[in-house]
C-alpha cells in the first residue's frame, strides 16, 4: 500500500533535507551545556510519534483525497516538530530570522488539513457501518456471505431482487451495475492467491464507500461484483460506472495491470418486471460472454 504514497514520501523527505540545510546554514550549534536535554526528549517523542502516524496511513490507506488530507497534513506537522527539534541544538543571531516562521507557519494548517482528513476518513467510516450494520440480520446464516470479503453473495443478491422488485413502484427504476476485474487471473497468478484475496478485499471496500447507503454491494463470484441501485435510472448508474472506471487506477497502483470493467443496466417502469431467476439467469450469460444481459419479459 505505501508505495502508492511514494511521491509524497519523497517531497517530505526532500522538504526535511531543505530545513535540516537551512538549520546548518543560518544556525549556530550550541554547547553541549546549553542545550536542554528534557526539551530534546520531549519534541523528540512528538516528532516521533507523528511519524508514526504517517507511517499508519501510508501503511493502510489507499490513496484518494482523504489520505492526501492526512498525508500532507501529518508532513507539515513533521516539519515543524523536525525545525522545533533542530532549534534545541542550534542558536539563531538576531530575532527575523526564517527559521522562525518556517517552524511555526506550517503547524496550523497541518492541524487544518489533518482535520477535514480525519472528518473525511470518519464519513466513510459510517459508510462503511452502515453496510455493516444493514446485514447484520443475515450473520447467523453464513451461506448469505461471501467469506474472503464479508459481502453478500449471490444468493443473498436474488432475495434482494425479490423484495425491491415487490416494493418498487412502477415509475421507479431498478438498475444493477456489473463490476469485474479485468486482468485479475494475470496479477492472481503472479502475485499469489494471498495477494489476489487482499486486492479483492481492497476493491471491495474502495466500492463500499462510493455507494448511495441505499444500494447493495454483492460479491457475484471470483472477480465480479454485482451492486443493486434502487430508484437509480440508467443516466446515474452510467456516471457511477465510468466514475468507478476513471478512479479506480490511480486508487490502486500495486494492482499493475488490473482493471475495472463495469457496465450499467436498468429495469425501467413501462414493461412488466422480469423474475429475480431471469435476472440471474442474465447475469449468468453476462458472466459468461461479453454480452450486455437482456430480460425480455413476456
Amino acid at each position: 500500500m505505501w508505495r502508492q504514497h511514494l511521491p509524497s514520501l519523497l517531497l517530505l523527505c526532500a522538504a526535511l533535507c531543505v530545513g535540516c540545510t537551512l538549520a546548518l546554514s543560518l544556525g549556530q550549534p550550541k554547547p553541549l551545556s546549553a542545550i536542554a536535554w528534557y526539551d530534546v526528549l520531549g519534541e523528540a517523542v512528538t516528532l516521533l510519534v507523528a511519524c508514526g502516524w504517517l507511517g499508519l496511513v501510508v501503511a493502510y490507506r489507499p490513496r484518494g483525497w482523504v489520505s492526501h488530507c492526512l498525508i500532507a497534513g501529518t508532513g507539515l506537522l513533521i516539519w515543524s516538530y523536525a525545525l522545533d527539534l533542530f532549534d534545541e541544538f542550534f542558536k539563531y543571531v538576531g530575532v527575523d530570522h526564517p527559521q522562525s516562521l518556517l517552524e511555526s507557519a506550517p503547524a496550523p494548517f497541518g492541524m487544518l488539513l489533518l482535520t477535514v482528513g480525519v472528518a473525511g476518513w470518519m464519513r466513510e467510516q459510517r459508510i462503511v457501518h452502515r453496510q455493516l450494520t444493514g446485514r447484520e440480520h443475515f450473520l447467523r446464516d453464513h451461506r448469505l456471505l461471501d467469506p474472503l470479503t464479508k459481502l453478500y453473495n449471490r444468493r443473498y443478491l436474488q432475495h434482494a431482487l425479490e423484495r425491491e422488485l415487490e416494493l418498487r413502484k412502477p415509475d421507479e427504476p431498478l438498475s444493477l451495475l456489473v463490476i469485474d476485474v479485468e486482468g485479475f487471473a494475470g496479477y492472481n497468478h503472479r502475485r499469489g492467491a494471498a495477494a489476489g484475496d487482499r486486492l479483492l478485499v481492497r476493491i471491495a471496500e474502495w466500492v463500499l464507500i462510493r455507494m448511495r447507503p441505499s444500494s447493495l454491494l454483492c460479491r457475484y463470484g471470483g472477480d465480479r461484483f454485482v451492486m443493486l441501485l434502487p430508484d437509480t435510472p440508467l443516466a446515474r448508474a452510467a456516471r457511477l460506472a465510468r466514475h468507478l472506471q476513471t478512479r479506480f487506477p490511480g486508487a490502486h497502483d500495486d494492482a499493475e495491470d488490473c482493471t475495472l470493467r463495469c457496465s450499467a443496466h436498468v429495469i425501467d417502469g413501462e414493461a412488466r418486471p422480469p423474475a429475480p431467476a431471469e435476472l440471474m439467469s442474465a447475469l449468468e450469460r453476462h458472466a459468461r460472454t461479453d454480452e450486455r444481459p437482456q430480460w425480455n419479459p413476456a
